[in-house]
């Protein structure tokens, strides 16, 4: 139409709702970092059960793979195993070759050999801010067949330091080898 003026189309947000964006931001903020340290806590938990889950795999293909017995220990120092009934789990753990298959680690640091003698196959060092209990036990070991060559069901429980809601997992190790684990409630103070 002549006479009749087109105008710009404007583009862009006005300041109130630039204002009403940053509110629901603000509010979706300071919702997520009130539950940001249990996210880190479930994170680290679900790390710790994974490299525990996974050593005990590894144990079982080892004993498997060489045709002798296989065992995780608990270990405070990587070189050694706990003493028998010393059950805390948190100060890390070996997985090693039981060559000599007497369910101990007998091995010499500098040969480390994996063909005639007990061998180490991996360490782990202490967890951080949970606590992995075996429930009275300081090794779990495996035979040539990837069966456990004792007792069995293993159950040990990995909680974290100043635990909520859910923050404990139960892992069992039946008579077969298989890993179970389990989502629990905090265990009572």
């Amino acid at each position: 139409m002549p006479g009749v003026q087109r105008r710009a189309r404007q583009h862009g947000l006005t300041l109130t709702e630039l204002l009403i964006g940053l509110g629901i931001i603000s509010i979706l903020a300071a919702t997520a970092i009130e539950h940001l340290p249990g996210i880190i806590q479930s994170a680290r938990m679900a790390g710790d059960v994974n490299r525990f889950v996974t050593a005990l795999h590894l144990a079982r293909s080892e004993a498997v793979k060489r045709g002798t017995r296989g065992v995780i220990c608990a270990s405070a120092d990587g070189m050694t195993c706990s003493e028998p009934g010393n059950d805390d789990w948190s100060t890390g753990w070996i997985v090693f070759s039981d060559y000599d298959q007497d369910g101990s680690l007998t091995w010499d640091a500098a040969v480390n050999d994996c063909v005639n003698d007990d061998c180490i196959i991996r360490t782990r060092g202490p967890l951080n801010k949970t606590t992995l209990d075996g429930a009275g036990k300081s090794s779990i070991g495996f035979l040539p067949n990837g069966l456990v060559y004792s007792v069995a069901p293993y159950t040990l429980t990995l909680t974290a330091d100043n635990c909520e809601e859910t923050q404990s997992r139960t892992i069992t190790v039946t008579r077969r080898g298989h890993t179970n684990v389990r989502k629990q409630g905090c265990p009572s103070p």
